[in-house]
């Protein structure tokens, strides 16, 4: 399962971890903050071309910690139960007595 900040960091710059990805990215949830103290312990983490001038930070907004927070509690580590395929399965016969089926329309 991924960490919120992995969530965070891929919300704003998904070609940082996917060079190939074609998800948009959803800045506008972050907001940049000039560093006073100390950095945020929420300011994401992020290098290169995607990190903001220095003595700047990128912080979630209230929406952006909304959304990862929906996003984890997808959790789909658990196991998908086996389903068995219908497909080219042999259909089952009528019931005695029914009307036969619909004839097809013919094609114009």
């Amino acid at each position: 399962m991924y960490s919120a900040a992995w969530h965070h960091v891929h919300l704003y710059s998904p070609r940082s971890i996917n060079v190939d990805s074609n998800m948009p990215s959803y800045r506008f949830l972050y907001e940049r903050h000039r560093i006073s103290d100390a950095r945020s312990a929420d300011a994401l983490q992020l290098t290169g071309s995607d990190a903001p001038p220095e003595g700047w930070e990128i912080v979630p907004s209230f929406d952006a910690k909304c959304l990862v927070a929906y996003l984890m509690s997808l959790n789909q580590s658990h196991p998908l139960n086996e389903v068995r395929s219908v497909a080219g399965a042999p259909a089952a016969p009528a019931p005695a007595g029914s009307p036969p089926p619909p004839s097809p329309a013919p094609a114009k």
